[in-house]
């Protein structure tokens, strides 16, 4: 095998490790979004942060593997996976398609759980700003004085969780 394709192969089996790390905290991460762990989060927050300068790290490493082995097939423009496995045949283009559809798979997961995660959270801001909008038109209606102003008329709406059991 090329030492390249290998080379190419290690690259995309790491970043598919890295990948499947991040879903793993993506899906913690909906629990904690659903939980309201805010502090949790931020933990989990640190961690993506540093897989994301990995795997910043591994793209590049995998541009110069990509740049090399265009250099050895004599490829020219843009080559992706499928292109450069076509270049080499065999065993190596079924190990480099196999690599590249498990890295694909992995994506397509965390894509899915990242769009889940972000609808969970525009939910809760939601929430937390219909929460805080009930609160202030409940605290403003009692809150000033003016010509027609009683004592009654503010004591009666000082309370917002008024029931009759």
């Amino acid at each position: 095998m090329s030492k390249s394709a290998e080379q190419l192969i290690m690259v995309l089996t790491k970043e598919r490790e890295i990948y499947e790390q991040a879903l793993k905290i993506a899906k913690e991460k909906s629990e904690v979004i659903i939980k309201g762990e805010v502090s949790e989060l931020e933990k989990m927050t640190i961690k993506e942060q540093k897989m994301i300068l990995d795997l910043g790290k591994l793209e590049k490493i995998r541009e110069a593997v990509i740049n090399n082995i265009a250099t050895e097939l004599k490829l020219t423009g843009s080559e992706n996976i499928t292109e450069i496995a076509e270049g080499f045949g065999g065993a190596i283009k079924e190990k480099l398609l196999a690599t590249k559809d498990e890295l694909a798979v992995v994506l397509k997961s965390f894509k899915k759980e990242n769009n889940l995660n972000n609808k969970l959270i525009k939910q809760s801001l939601e929430y937390i700003e219909f929460n805080k909008n009930l609160f202030t038109s409940l605290w403003d209606q009692g809150s000033t004085y003016g010509i027609g102003a009683d004592e009654k008329a503010l004591k009666t709406n000082v309370n917002a969780f008024d029931r009759k059991v």
